[in-house]
Order: structure tokens, then C-alpha cells, then sequence
């Protein structure tokens, strides 16, 4: 592996290290994107912009917890995944 990296390196002309670093970034980069598409749908099914607006949806009785437990439990995961990778990302920078 570091003969190629070491390849990359040198037919781009950038340092191993940064050429790391873009490439890091790029797939943390990605991985939002798949996060952000997957909150993205799950809210447009609700007609809402966010989990909080699902809460509050549920705490006023609109929307019946049990009806949208599975949903609300997959924004939750997806929306610390999120925050994980944003984190991450600043890391990295």
C-alpha cells in the first residue's frame, strides 16, 4: 500500500501526508452526504426539517409515537452519526 501511496504521491505531486489527509476527507465527506440523504428522506416523509419537529409533532399529539418509533430511531442514530463524522472531519482539517 505505501508503494502506491508513494506512487500517487509522486506522479501528483502532492506529500504523502496530504495526500492522506484529501482522501480521508473525501470519504468522511461522503459519508455525510449518505447520512444527510437518509435525514433528508426521512423528513420529507413527515414534512418536517428535522427530528426536533418530529418530537414536537409527537409531544402535541399529531403524529402517534408508536407510528413513527422506528423512524424517530433512525434520525436519531443518523443525526449522532452526523455530528460523528462533522467532528471527525474538523479533526481533520
Amino acid at each position: 500500500m505505501s508503494t502506491v501511496l508513494h506512487r500517487l504521491s509522486e506522479e501528483i505531486g502532492i506529500e504523502e501526508s496530504e495526500l492522506v489527509s484529501q482522501g480521508v476527507r473525501a470519504y468522511l465527506r461522503s459519508e455525510l452526504g449518505k447520512i444527510e440523504v437518509q435525514l433528508y428522506a426521512l423528513c420529507h416523509k413527515y414534512g418536517i426539517k428535522s427530528i426536533y419537529e418530529l418530537e414536537r409533532a409527537i409531544e402535541k399529539g399529531e403524529v402517534v409515537e408508536s407510528d413513527v418509533l422506528d423512524d424517530l430511531m433512525s434520525m436519531d442514530y443518523l443525526e449522532f452519526e452526523k455530528t460523528k463524522l462533522k467532528n471527525l472531519l474538523r479533526a481533520v482539517k
